[in-house]
């Protein structure tokens, strides 16, 4: 038998398995199955119960005390454990580029109580905005284990990208990403507020990377001038100014067209006050910060391995670091999701990357939510009901899931991480489902570990094994934007 938290590297475990002695067939919700978590203490975003959960096919039927088991009713007992929403992650690069195809990036993410990842359907060269969504869904039919949702992104603001938002939406995948760190995004201002003006009036959600790109291509040719183009310069070619002025820039365009607007992968305390005006005014402004940036200081961009650690804003200081971790506590950023970027320790090390060109970001996905535990609630003093917010709540609300996700209550999906707030184990690269082969974490020892998820009313991990079959996950139709 598997030891408790052992995984499988090597791929997706088939046939039939084990629950409590009885005999599921894994990955498959059959209708009218029923399974009934029995004990534990269900975690929401506004608040903890003891209770048992039923759930009847995909959907959770039942919350509450002293619930009975039917006749053939799989019983998972959770006493001493945490039941919680399962993971919405919004940004992740499961797509062509990176060492992670739909099949291991789900693995990962489910192994560590992701049930639902975001990621982006970019169109290759000659392919129109919503061919590159339909093959993406093609993708996700094929290979996905965990439920996933696209955004489109697309560039120039023009009028191909005007006619892609009400198709986006009739899609039921209403959501764009718009990068401020290409060189061009300002003298195309004003087709950006039309665009953010239509999304307005569409309903979808304007993701938005908050970097300069004229003061970050000011940097990088100064630093070639003085011939500083190795990645030990990485750093100062990407100035903390470029992430404040382009935040600044962002809130203002939020608060001029009134669109809903999320900020992604937000490094830095500057920034983060940058967009507190326009929250504290009620616009829909939305934030996110990364792992890299609650747990790691800029220290590591010195270090023999440093190549490992380029990211997009860079890492920061502890005062930083120490920020995003408060801002996540007390409810200033939204999400904690991971930018999953997976590459292999060779292509993050090679030689000939510099200043100019680089791969960045890391692979994140099974241990962001464990690490978070285990940093956060654990040391911090983040709350149960925060913890869940931060990590599966806030995401379905603002990408148009919820009530469907992140939540435990009747008529929800069945989307349900069951915690072993007390098992430690430490982070390892060698038990990491994804293809990334290495961690920035690695060693990190976390306390507090999902044993059992549930995605859609199918055991999908058992005992910290990946038990579902790829094909299994589902493109989620979404909400438009409601305000």
């Amino acid at each position: 038998m598997p030891s408790r938290r052992e995984v499988v590297k090597a791929g997706v475990l088939a046939g039939s398995g084990f629950v409590l002695g009885r005999p599921y067939f894994p990955g498959v919700g059959q209708p009218g199955s029923e399974i009934l978590i029995r004990g534990g203490r269900v975690v929401n975003a506004d608040g903890v119960v003891e209770a048992d959960v039923r759930i009847r096919g995909e959907t959770i039927a039942e919350v509450g005390r002293g619930l009975r088991a039917t006749e053939g009713a799989t019983v998972l007992e959770a006493r001493g454990r945490l039941v919680m929403p399962g993971g919405v992650d919004p940004h992740t690069h499961l797509h062509p580029g990176f060492a992670d195809d739909m099949t291991s990036g789900s693995m990962a993410a489910l192994a560590g109580g992701i049930t639902s990842v975001g990621t982006f359907a970019t169109p290759a060269r000659g392919e129109a905005p919503m061919e590159a969504v339909a093959r993406m869904e093609g993708v996700v039919a094929r290979e996905a284990i965990a439920d996933v949702f696209l955004h489109a992104s697309v560039w120039p603001p023009g009028p191909e990208l005007l006619a892609t938002l009400p198709a986006l939406v009739e899609k039921g995948q209403p959501s764009i990403k718009m990068y401020m760190v290409r060189a061009d995004f300002g003298a195309q201002l004003e087709a950006v507020v039309r665009v953010l003006e239509a999304a307005r009036e569409a309903g979808v959600v304007t993701m938005i990377h908050c970097e300069d790109g004229v003061l970050l291509a000011a940097a990088v040719r100064r630093l070639t001038a003085a011939g500083s183009t190795g990645l030990e310069h990485y750093a100062a070619s990407r100035p903390l100014i470029a992430e404040v002025v382009a935040t600044q820039q962002a809130a203002a365009l939020c608060e001029s067209t009134r669109a809903p607007m999320h900020i992604v992968h937000l490094s830095s305390a500057r920034a983060l006050d940058a967009c507190r005006p326009a929250r504290a005014a009620g616009l829909p402004l939305s934030i996110e910060t990364r792992p890299l940036f609650i747990h790691l200081t800029e220290e590591k961009l010195s270090g023999p391995d440093a190549r490992l650690f380029v990211g997009q804003p860079p890492l920061r200081p502890r005062s930083d670091v120490d920020a995003m971790m408060r801002g996540l506590i007390d409810g200033s950023i939204d999400i904690l999701a991971t930018d999953h970027a997976p590459w292999t320790r060779e292509q993050k090390m090679d030689p000939a990357l510099t200043i100019a060109r680089v791969r960045p970001g890391a692979s994140d996905l099974q241990f962001m939510l464990p690490m978070l535990f285990s940093e956060g609630v654990g040391k911090r003093g983040m709350t149960l009901e925060r913890f869940v917010a931060a990590t599966s709540t806030n995401a379905a609300r603002i990408f148009g899931l919820f009530p469907r996700k992140g939540v435990i209550r009747a008529g929800a999906d069945a989307d349900v991480a069951i915690w072993d707030p007390k098992h430690e184990a430490p982070v390892l690269a060698a038990n990491d489902l994804s293809k990334s082969d290495y961690s920035p974490y690695e060693g990190w020892r976390v306390t507090g570990w999902p044993e059992t998820v549930i995605r859609r009313g199918a055991i999908a991990v058992s005992a910290g094994r990946v038990v579902a079959l790829p094909g299994t996950g589902r493109l989620v139709r979404r909400e438009r934007w409601q305000g």
